[in-house]
């Protein structure tokens, strides 16, 4: 069984998120493709780094006001968990409702596995049902 990392071989995980939610909300797309593995599990799916991106692009594309809001951040070991307040306005069709002007405002759960200094792993838990239900859906 190999040693344990130091600490000090360890990536700081705190300082990798928080500038991984800055990119995301400076939408630096740049940055944040750095911060995906070629491949990666989402959802529990095997992706490529484009298809992350995809998500993203298609996120602001409905809604270009849409923004992260880190309410909660737990790091362990090569783990991230943290929760999030998304919100923003629609624009266009998003998860099938059509734009109405309103905005939304829920909770985002997210789980990360961090791997050589970029995420390998990403799971994703939106509240679709209050979503909808701000969008009158």
């Amino acid at each position: 069984m190999p040693a344990p990392h130091s600490k000090e071989d360890r990536p700081d995980l705190r300082a990798f998120y928080l500038s991984y939610v800055a990119a995301a909300n400076a939408r630096d797309m740049d940055l944040i493709a750095s911060l995906y593995h070629d491949e990666v599990l989402i959802n529990g799916v095997p992706r490529t780094r484009d298809d992350a991106l995809r998500g993203f692009k298609e996120t602001i594309d409905a809604v270009p006001d849409f923004h992260w809001h880190l309410e909660d951040l737990v790091i362990e070991g090569d783990r991230i968990a943290s929760k999030l307040r998304d919100t923003g306005t629609p624009v266009k069709e998003w998860f099938g409702l059509p734009p109405n002007g309103r905005s939304v405002d829920f909770t985002e759960l997210c789980h990360y596995r961090v791997q050589d200094g970029r995420f390998a792993e990403a799971w994703f838990m939106m509240d679709y049902l209050t979503v909808a239900d701000q969008l009158g859906g």
